[in-house]
This record gives structure tokens, C-alpha cells and sequence, in this order.
């Protein structure tokens, strides 16, 4: 049995085949479409047009608050034009098979909890760091899903008590999203040309944080993952300090999901994670946190890597199907 999952991100929508043992096949990739509720149906509709033959439902991981049994995202996440919609409803005309829908970061923490690295766990916490900072967290080998659904919002998780903004945020200090404007501020690079463009000017919008050289030309060279940590490899004066203050936010949004919920492992996946300097420093970072506290080897975090990494919210979303329509349990 397969499904067509669907993994919505800030920037791109990545798709495969995936079946009942978490095996994938026909993986790919589109641009997301962020831009109208018409460009997501027909997007979703010609996938569904692709392998209708081959499957048997949809499933899908999507940024946001959302409503898993109704399909509802009600806000939060990239996708605004979808706010307040029932995807299940949007879909069931152009695409007339069962589906399941889930927050992203739920779907991450349901993939390591199924076949990954919290398989052996009773109480554990992912921590996916893409565009934004998703989470889900495992309790009792299930998701906790909270009030409203909204419980792993770590995007939201304060990081800097100073600002107001969504400076003050997880998603823009620890993730993509924050990284990706702070360096084009910080180097002169025109929010234009960078990928997930709308978001990063909708950000300007509220936050309005200068240039370095305000009113000169910008740059249309793009900030994206690999050309950051490229500057950062090469000592680039500009990136250095915003990487910094990455790893130290980071370092406050793995504590506190410690302190409050002592899960026996967080796993951290999402692209970030494939930078093997992130480990290391974050490690380092938290040690000088907890030497300075005096805190004791059983509040440390026992950190490791998710096992699924770009796949994980795939194979997640595919699990989030099982239980919800074929009552499969972890």
C-alpha cells in the first residue's frame, strides 16, 4: 500500500511515493505554491493526476496550526493564503481519496518515533531546523498535540526577551528564515532575489531592520544554506556574529524544551542539520550554559540527529495516515 506525501515548505514542496515500512520511490520537488489557494489545488491535483493509479490516499506534512482530524489550518507557516481553509474540503473534488494532513514538525517527531532515532523512546522532542524551527514532541510514544493542537510551536519560542518583533523569535534567530534576512542586512543583499522572496519582504514590512549601508544598491547575489556557511568557512566578518547569535538561540530552544519536558533524546533534523559544525558548537554552547548554571548531568540534553533528515516529514506524514486511517499504533 503507497501514499502520495506531500511535504509543504517554505520554499518548495517535495513529494514521493511513500508505503507502509517508510520506503520511498518517484521522490521529487516543486516550487511551493504560496501564492493563492488555486495555485496549491492544482498543484496537489496534478501530483494526484501523476500517480493516481499507484495510490491509494494523500498525505501530508504542512508548517502551521492545523487541525489534523478536521484538516483545518487555521494560521502560523508560510502558506497565508490557505489560512482558515479546510484542505481536506479544498482537495476532495480534484483529488477523491482519503487524506490525512499534519503540522510539520508532529510529522518529523512521528517519523523518528515510528522506524528513527527515537524509536526506543518513550518521552522524546524534535527540533527541525528549516525555514522556520518546527517541533513535535513524543509522549508516551504519541504525539502531544496540546491545547488547539498547538503544542511544539517552538517558532514562537522567545529568544531574545529584548525585542518585541519577530526578532524576538525561535523562527528568526534559530532557523532559515531569520538567518537568511539577518546576513542579507548585515551584507546588502536584495530580499528580492532570495528564495521564499515574499516571506522575507513581508518580515521587512514589521521588523524594518537597516541595511548595513542604507541607500546604497543592493546585491542579487542569494543567502541560501550553502553560501552562508561557505562565508562562514572563509571568516566572513558580517556572518560570523549572526551565526553566533544562531547557535546561542538554539542552544535556549533545546534547554528550555529539556527543562519543560525531559525528554529522554531530542533529535534535530531539517537542512541545517547537515552542517556537521552545528553539532559540535551547539554541544559546546551548551556546556558553557551548563557549567555557568551548575546544572546537574540529568537536566543536560542528550542530543542526537534524526535518522530521516530532508525525508523525515515525508515519511512522517505517511505514519500520520496509518494511524488516522488505518488505526495503526506506534
Amino acid at each position: 500500500m503507497k501514499c502520495l506525501a506531500l511535504d509543504f515548505g517554505g520554499s518548495s514542496v517535495k513529494y514521493a511515493l511513500v508505503d507502509h515500512q517508510a520506503r520511498l520511490e518517484c521522490s521529487g520537488k516543486l516550487p511551493a505554491p504560496l501564492d493563492s489557494v488555486d495555485a496549491f489545488v492544482d498543484m496537489v491535483g496534478k501530483l494526484y493526476d501523476r500517480f493516481c493509479g499507484e495510490i491509494e490516499g494523500i498525505a501530508i506534512s504542512m508548517p502551521g496550526h492545523i487541525s489534523s482530524e478536521e484538516g483545518i489550518l487555521f494560521d502560523s507557516g508560510a502558506y497565508k493564503a490557505l489560512y482558515g481553509s479546510n484542505i481536506f474540503h479544498l482537495l476532495k473534488e480534484r483529488c477523491p481519496v482519503p487524506m490525512a494532513m499534519e503540522n510539520d514538525g508532529k510529522c518529523a517527531a512521528l517519523a523518528e518515533a515510528w522506524k528513527g532515532s527515537l524509536a526506543k523512546c518513550r518521552d522524546g522532542a524534535v527540533i527541525v531546523l528549516g525555514s522556520g524551527i518546527a517541533g513535535g514532541i513524543i509522549k508516551d510514544r504519541k504525539i502531544h498535540s496540546g491545547r488547539d493542537s498547538s503544542a511544539g510551536e517552538l517558532s514562537y519560542l522567545i529568544t531574545d526577551p529584548t525585542q518585541k518583533t519577530p526578532l524576538c523569535c525561535a523562527y528568526m534567530s534559530a532557523a532559515m528564515h531569520g538567518l537568511c534576512y539577518r546576513v542579507c542586512k548585515a551584507k546588502n543583499l536584495d530580499l528580492s532575489v532570495q528564495d521564499s522572496a515574499s516571506i522575507l519582504q513581508w518580515l521587512d514590512g514589521l521588523i524594518q531592520m537597516p541595511y548595513a549601508k542604507p541607500g546604497g544598491s543592493l546585491k542579487k547575489t542569494k543567502s541560501d544554506g550553502i553560501q552562508i556557511f561557505k562565508w562562514l568557512s572563509e571568516g566572513d566578518p558580517a556572518v560570523e556574529p549572526i551565526y553566533r547569535n544562531f547557535i546561542r538561540s538554539l542552544a535556549v530552544v533545546v534547554h528550555n524544551v529539556q527543562i519543560c519536558y525531559a525528554p529522554e533524546k531530542i533529535a534535530i533534523g531539517g537542512g541545517l542539520s547537515l552542517e556537521k559544525r552545528i553539532f559540535e558548537d551547539l554541544g559546546k554552547e551548551l556546556q558553557d550554559y551548563y557549567r555557568g548554571m551548575d546544572i546537574g548531568e540529568t537536566l543536560h540534553a542528550d542530543i542526537v540527529k534524526c535518522r530521516y533528515l530532508h525525508e523525515c516529514n515525508l515519511i512522517g506524514a505517511m505514519y500520520n495516515y496509518l494511524l488516522h486511517c488505518h488505526n495503526n499504533s506506534i
